[in-house]
């Protein structure tokens, strides 16, 4: 694409209506054809275009508030040797300024163990898990440990990226797979998996998108990122839970697929192209579409529709703060500084994506629990001695979408006496209205406030969107599992799918990996979350029975926010506990145990970043 992203944006604002004089606005997407897709919103000033200084003003706010990441990258000082050049971990990641790339930003790594380079000295993130290093980097050296290793790495570390992605095959499903898979279908003993109820898939074939060109500013060099689509099938252990791959079908846009089995030359090629579709779903479509998107919808809505007195904004306006700036800066300012370095290269490609996902989608797809129940999954076949100790991730997300649901049922019940005073709340209604209203919200699925039931489902999995995106500000979220960027990579940097008897040497699948300045944008990516604090935390730092804000009256309300706030608190002790613990499996032996002191104030009460 020649145009920037701004520009691209500013073309699609102008076809902005009149009567976005609400308070709030949203970009026209069913006018420029894209259905489906929830509303993208603003804050505007006039007929319907952008507030200029609110969007400057929430600009310079965030990128000052990525300044107080500055001993995070002052710790990118460990000294690399690449190429003919020898110089600190920083002078690769990054250009002397964001002008003028340097042939130290263009790089390939020559061993696995450079994918440390964001691993700063801040925090003793560097020095604490040098015992990674060689377990980590076998995943792209031998086939033996990067097979056993392609699930335990998604199912331990993929919260952030929301990776609830795994299903398992039905007969139906199994149908359909066998003719897509062929002669591997019978070469795997797919059948029989399938009829034990061991077999499952990722189908990863929404992120199959076109190369993308990224030309390094101030240079004539360009480099290609690329996301191939993918469908990895796994059998399941009996009696351990462990998943492993064997068979990933690997294609492209232009039609090319190609099927790779654990026995082919170039299978650690088809593991790393399906981490790295795993990896552009999940920051766009696990994290972005779910926990962002939907959730500004929303908000805006209820901006535009509940009354100012409503007795909901209590419980609403707390956590619906700053969403709705963050996600338009993005998009119309500050792509190319913090945006991860993928193939969608632009707003209009952002949201050509996520209108593809949406269609069909409906708005309580997305809980965990409706989800499990969608792919098929039963904790008693992820449970080896605690519940979803095979799939660690679900475990979490369950636990934070429990905790919400108490919390959203408590304040329900204090504030609405019975069913009939939810289905007589006009401004409720008018919100559910605007929200399902596709010239408004767009959001398909919501239901009709009929019970208190009603209500709180929907508020559950509002809120539930808005806690557990606190997560992602923690450290244990970055490093050292995300930010070994072969374990996660946001992108290939060719485009060409080998065939399945090439012979792949560990310098040629490096090459195909995240080069030196893509690793320096997801460096700037993850850092922008687990090294900026919050605007408002969620949990205040002089305690969890501190800034109250339900008024006199609902005492209930304020003793279900301590509740709340407790329990985020102690979960926040158990994810460090259970992230080491699973470190355990790439060779890593703590020296002290993990502290989460200091992490409590990084969740933040509304989506920030």
């Amino acid at each position: 694409m020649t145009d920037t992203p701004t520009s691209q944006l500013e073309a699609l604002i102008l076809g902005a209506l009149p009567d976005s004089l609400l308070p709030v606005g949203h970009l026209p997407l069913r006018e420029v054809g894209l259905l489906h897709c929830p509303a993208i919103p603003f804050w505007p000033s006039l007929w319907g275009t952008p507030d200029a200084v609110r969007l400057q003003n929430t600009a310079l706010h965030l990128q000052a508030r990525g300044e107080k990441a500055t001993p995070a990258y002052d710790g990118l000082s460990t000294p690399y040797a690449i190429g003919k050049w020898t110089r600190p971990a920083y002078a690769f990641l990054y250009p002397p300024d964001r002008e003028h790339w340097t042939p130290l930003n263009e790089l390939a790594l020559q061993d696995p163990s450079q994918f440390t380079l964001p691993w700063t000295t801040y925090g003793g993130v560097y020095g604490n898990f040098q015992d990674l290093v060689p377990g980590f980097s076998a995943s792209l050296t031998s086939a033996t440990p990067a097979t056993e290793n392609f699930w335990p790495m998604i199912a331990n570390f993929g919260l952030p990226y929301n990776l609830l992605i795994l299903a398992k095959v039905d007969a139906s499903r199994g149908a359909d797979l066998a003719a897509a898979f062929g002669d591997a279908w019978a070469a795997q003993h797919m059948d029989e998996l399938q009829a034990a109820g061991l077999l499952y898939e990722i189908d990863m074939r929404i992120v199959t998108l076109e190369p993308t060109t990224h030309v390094h500013p101030g240079t004539n060099n360009s480099d290609v990122r690329f996301t191939p689509g993918t469908l990895t099938v796994l059998k399941q252990d009996p009696e351990s839970k462990a998943l492993t791959p064997i068979a990933i079908q690997v294609s492209t846009t232009g039609g090319r697929r190609q099927t790779f089995l654990p026995t082919d030359n170039a299978w650690l090629y088809a593991l790393q192209a399906a981490k790295a579709s795993i990896t552009v779903y999940g920051i766009w479509l696990g994290h972005v579409y779910q926990w962002h998107i939907v959730t500004a919808a929303l908000q805006m809505t209820m901006y535009n529709r509940l009354p100012d007195s409503h007795r909901l904004w209590p419980l609403l306006r707390q956590q619906s703060q700053s969403l709705i700036d963050f996600d338009f800066v993005l998009l119309a300012a500050l792509w190319e500084v913090i945006a991860p370095p993928t193939p969608v290269d632009g707003p209009i490609s952002l949201v050509t994506l996520l209108n593809q996902f949406s269609e069909n989608r409906e708005f309580f797809h997305d809980d965990p629990p409706t989800a499990l129940k969608q792919y098929g999954l039963k904790q008693e076949d992820f449970t080896v001695r605690e519940p979803w100790d095979a799939y660690p991730l679900v475990g979490s997300l369950l636990e934070i979408w429990n905790l919400t649901s108490d919390f959203v049922t408590a304040v329900v019940n204090d504030l609405y006496s019975d069913d009939g005073e939810v289905a007589g709340d006009a401004g409720l209604n008018a919100w559910m209205e605007a929200s399902g209203d596709s010239s408004q919200g767009n959001v398909s699925g919501l239901p009709e406030m009929h019970t208190k039931a009603d209500l709180i489902a929907v508020l559950t999995s509002l809120l539930h969107r808005v806690t557990v995106h606190g997560v992602a500000s923690l450290n244990p979220s970055v490093h050292p599992a995300l930010s070994f960027m072969a374990n996660f990579p946001p992108c290939l940097q060719r485009a060409d799918i080998p065939d399945t008897t090439a012979q792949m040497s560990p310098g040629q699948l490096l090459d195909l990996l995240p080069h030196t300045g893509t690793l320096g944008g997801m460096t700037t990516f993850y850092f922008t979350f687990a090294y900026t604090p919050p605007d408002v935390s969620l949990i205040p730092s002089g305690g969890v029975n501190l800034d109250l804000y339900f008024p006199p009256g609902h005492e209930r309300c304020n003793d279900a926010l301590i509740w709340y706030r407790d329990r985020i608190h102690a979960f926040i002790d158990s994810y460090f506990e259970r992230s080491d613990q699973a470190l355990r499996l790439w060779g890593h032996d703590p020296r002290t145990p993990p502290d989460a002191a200091g992490e409590y104030s990084q969740w933040a009460r509304s989506i920030e970043i």
